[in-house]
Protein backbone atom coordinates (compact mmCIF):
# COMPACT_ATOMS: atom_id res chain seq x y z
CA UNK A 1 0.00 0.00 0.00
CA UNK A 2 3.05 2.33 1.08
CA UNK A 3 4.67 1.61 -2.55
CA UNK A 4 1.18 2.69 -4.33
CA UNK A 5 0.97 5.87 -2.37
CA UNK A 6 4.53 6.24 -3.32
CA UNK A 7 3.66 5.90 -7.39
CA UNK A 8 0.38 7.76 -7.05
CA UNK A 9 2.31 10.97 -5.32
CA UNK A 10 5.32 10.44 -8.10
CA UNK A 11 2.72 10.35 -10.66
CA UNK A 12 1.05 13.31 -9.36
CA UNK A 13 3.99 15.34 -9.18
CA UNK A 14 4.84 14.36 -12.59
CA UNK A 15 1.60 15.58 -14.14
CA UNK A 16 2.48 18.44 -11.51
CA UNK A 17 5.62 19.36 -13.59
CA UNK A 18 3.98 18.65 -16.91
CA UNK A 19 1.23 21.54 -15.71
CA UNK A 20 4.03 23.81 -15.01
CA UNK A 21 6.03 23.51 -18.21
CA UNK A 22 3.06 23.50 -20.35
CA UNK A 23 1.99 26.76 -18.05
CA UNK A 24 5.59 28.24 -18.77
CA UNK A 25 5.55 27.75 -22.35
CA UNK A 26 2.11 29.28 -22.62
CA UNK A 27 3.16 32.11 -20.89
CA UNK A 28 6.40 32.28 -23.10
CA UNK A 29 4.76 32.51 -26.22
CA UNK A 30 2.14 35.16 -24.18
CA UNK A 31 5.55 36.74 -23.42
CA UNK A 32 6.90 37.08 -27.09
CA UNK A 33 3.40 38.14 -28.19
CA UNK A 34 3.61 40.70 -25.64
CA UNK A 35 7.06 42.15 -26.99
CA UNK A 36 5.64 41.74 -30.59
CA UNK A 37 2.57 43.89 -29.61
CA UNK A 38 4.16 46.87 -27.80
CA UNK A 39 6.99 46.94 -30.72
CA UNK A 40 3.77 47.25 -32.59
CA UNK A 41 2.40 49.98 -30.46
CA UNK A 42 5.99 51.90 -30.58
CA UNK A 43 6.25 52.05 -34.32
CA UNK A 44 2.26 53.46 -34.47
CA UNK A 45 3.62 56.03 -32.29
CA UNK A 46 6.22 57.01 -34.11
CA UNK A 47 4.30 57.10 -37.12
CA UNK A 48 2.07 58.91 -36.00
CA UNK A 49 4.26 61.63 -34.44
CA UNK A 50 6.76 61.93 -36.88
CA UNK A 51 3.56 62.55 -39.49
CA UNK A 52 1.71 65.00 -37.48
CA UNK A 53 2.37 68.10 -36.39
CA UNK A 54 3.77 67.49 -33.30
CA UNK A 55 6.75 65.76 -35.56
CA UNK A 56 6.64 68.94 -37.54
CA UNK A 57 7.15 70.85 -34.37
CA UNK A 58 9.82 68.97 -33.02
CA UNK A 59 12.15 68.68 -35.63
CA UNK A 60 11.30 72.66 -36.40
CA UNK A 61 12.22 73.02 -32.47
CA UNK A 62 15.61 70.96 -33.28
CA UNK A 63 16.64 73.18 -35.68
CA UNK A 64 16.08 76.23 -34.11
CA UNK A 65 18.12 74.93 -30.77
CA UNK A 66 21.41 74.62 -33.19
CA UNK A 67 21.18 78.13 -34.03
CA UNK A 68 20.28 79.20 -30.40
CA UNK A 69 23.43 77.40 -29.00
CA UNK A 70 25.73 78.60 -31.21
CA UNK A 71 28.42 80.99 -28.96
CA UNK A 72 27.34 84.50 -30.59
CA UNK A 73 29.74 87.59 -30.76
CA UNK A 74 29.33 90.04 -27.89
CA UNK A 75 27.36 93.45 -28.65
CA UNK A 76 24.71 91.85 -31.53
CA UNK A 77 21.23 93.16 -31.47
CA UNK A 78 18.37 90.50 -32.72
CA UNK A 79 16.27 91.33 -35.51
CA UNK A 80 12.92 89.13 -34.95
CA UNK A 81 12.64 85.65 -33.71
CA UNK A 82 14.52 82.54 -35.15
CA UNK A 83 11.94 80.88 -37.33
CA UNK A 84 12.32 77.08 -38.74
CA UNK A 85 10.52 75.41 -41.01
CA UNK A 86 10.69 71.95 -43.30
CA UNK A 87 10.42 72.24 -46.82
CA UNK A 88 10.33 70.13 -50.20
CA UNK A 89 11.18 73.21 -52.33
CA UNK A 90 14.20 71.85 -54.74
CA UNK A 91 14.57 69.22 -51.64
CA UNK A 92 13.67 67.60 -48.13
CA UNK A 93 15.26 69.71 -45.94
CA UNK A 94 15.12 71.43 -42.89
CA UNK A 95 16.42 75.78 -42.17
CA UNK A 96 16.43 78.10 -39.41
CA UNK A 97 17.47 81.19 -39.45
CA UNK A 98 18.27 83.92 -37.21
CA UNK A 99 18.87 87.39 -38.30
CA UNK A 100 21.00 89.36 -35.72
CA UNK A 101 22.64 92.99 -36.35
CA UNK A 102 26.36 93.26 -35.66
CA UNK A 103 28.70 96.11 -36.98
CA UNK A 104 31.32 93.80 -38.20
CA UNK A 105 29.54 92.31 -40.47
CA UNK A 106 29.04 88.80 -41.83
CA UNK A 107 32.93 88.20 -42.44
CA UNK A 108 33.64 88.99 -39.10
CA UNK A 109 30.34 86.86 -37.24
CA UNK A 110 31.91 83.93 -39.45
CA UNK A 111 34.70 84.22 -38.27
CA UNK A 112 33.62 84.52 -34.42
CA UNK A 113 31.55 81.64 -34.72
CA UNK A 114 34.21 79.43 -36.67
CA UNK A 115 36.86 80.50 -33.77
CA UNK A 116 34.41 80.13 -30.29
CA UNK A 117 32.12 76.58 -31.64
CA UNK A 118 33.05 73.21 -32.40
CA UNK A 119 32.92 71.69 -35.47
CA UNK A 120 30.28 69.69 -34.91
CA UNK A 121 27.84 73.12 -33.74
CA UNK A 122 28.96 74.54 -36.77
CA UNK A 123 27.36 71.63 -38.51
CA UNK A 124 24.90 72.80 -41.60
CA UNK A 125 25.61 76.64 -40.49
CA UNK A 126 25.93 79.08 -43.24
CA UNK A 127 26.85 83.49 -42.71
CA UNK A 128 25.59 85.32 -45.13
CA UNK A 129 24.14 88.90 -46.06
CA UNK A 130 20.58 89.52 -45.09
CA UNK A 131 19.77 91.26 -48.27
CA UNK A 132 21.41 89.00 -50.47
CA UNK A 133 18.91 87.47 -52.87
CA UNK A 134 17.06 84.35 -52.40
CA UNK A 135 14.13 82.14 -52.83
CA UNK A 136 14.59 80.48 -49.55
CA UNK A 137 14.58 82.48 -46.94
CA UNK A 138 12.20 83.43 -44.28
CA UNK A 139 13.36 86.52 -43.87
CA UNK A 140 13.29 87.33 -47.00
CA UNK A 141 14.11 91.32 -47.58
CA UNK A 142 12.36 91.92 -50.79
CA UNK A 143 9.35 90.68 -48.37
CA UNK A 144 9.76 93.42 -46.38
CA UNK A 145 7.18 96.28 -46.40
CA UNK A 146 9.05 99.28 -48.11
CA UNK A 147 9.52 101.24 -44.35
CA UNK A 148 11.07 98.07 -43.53
CA UNK A 149 13.63 97.72 -46.27
CA UNK A 150 14.43 101.82 -46.24
CA UNK A 151 15.44 101.52 -42.31
CA UNK A 152 17.19 98.53 -42.82
CA UNK A 153 19.16 100.18 -46.11
CA UNK A 154 19.32 103.28 -44.21
CA UNK A 155 20.55 101.80 -41.14
CA UNK A 156 23.77 100.12 -43.36
CA UNK A 157 22.32 96.52 -44.18
CA UNK A 158 25.69 95.26 -44.00
CA UNK A 159 25.52 95.56 -40.59
CA UNK A 160 22.32 92.91 -40.50
CA UNK A 161 23.76 88.94 -41.03
CA UNK A 162 21.45 86.18 -41.78
CA UNK A 163 22.75 82.68 -39.81
CA UNK A 164 21.35 80.18 -41.41
CA UNK A 165 21.20 76.17 -40.43
CA UNK A 166 19.71 74.02 -43.55
CA UNK A 167 19.95 69.98 -43.22
CA UNK A 168 18.86 67.78 -46.00
CA UNK A 169 16.66 64.64 -45.11
CA UNK A 170 15.09 61.62 -46.77
CA UNK A 171 11.94 62.61 -45.41
CA UNK A 172 10.37 65.02 -43.27
CA UNK A 173 6.29 66.60 -42.98
CA UNK A 174 6.61 69.19 -45.29
CA UNK A 175 5.48 72.74 -45.26
CA UNK A 176 3.15 73.12 -48.15
CA UNK A 177 1.15 70.49 -45.08
CA UNK A 178 2.03 72.84 -42.23
CA UNK A 179 2.05 76.01 -43.63
CA UNK A 180 3.87 78.05 -41.09
CA UNK A 181 7.41 78.82 -40.03
CA UNK A 182 7.65 77.88 -36.08
CA UNK A 183 9.40 80.36 -34.06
Amino acid sequence: MLLIRKVNNQYKQERINALICVVWFIMKKQHKVMKILLATIVIIVLVIVLTSNVGYYLMCKMAISKIESLNMPDGITVYGQTKAEASDIYWVHMSAEKVIICDGGPEYVQKYLEENNSDLALMNIDVEYFTGMTDMCMYDFDALSDEERDRILDDDSDRYVRIVYEHKYFWLPVSWYYMNPIS
